[in-house]
């Protein structure tokens, strides 16, 4: 399942790289990609010093909640309206 593509200048797995877990998602390239690697250690100093750029981070990982809302927000309307597809689905 694809949840979404990401496009030139994206930041992959800031949400995880900045609580300290794990990526929960996997990332497939389609494309000739050029990859950064940043460790979490680097990162959070370069926020401490740059608060400009913490507040675009920020702003990211709002967007990043607001999408994730809108999909969870969607596959609910879909099992509202369409109640046979609930059937076998157990929520815990």
């Amino acid at each position: 399942m694809t949840l979404r593509t990401a496009t030139a200048g994206e930041v992959l797995a800031l949400s995880a790289a900045l609580s300290g877990g794990l990526y929960e998602v996997t990332a497939e390239v389609v494309d000739q990609v050029q990859v950064a690697e940043v460790r979490r250690k680097d990162l959070v100093h370069f926020l401490h010093q740059h608060c400009d750029v913490c507040l675009q981070v920020v702003n990211l990982l709002s967007e990043d909640l607001h999408e994730a809302y809108d999909r969870v927000r969607a596959v609910g309307l879909v099992r509202t309206r369409h109640p046979h597809l609930n059937h076998g689905l157990h929520l815990h």
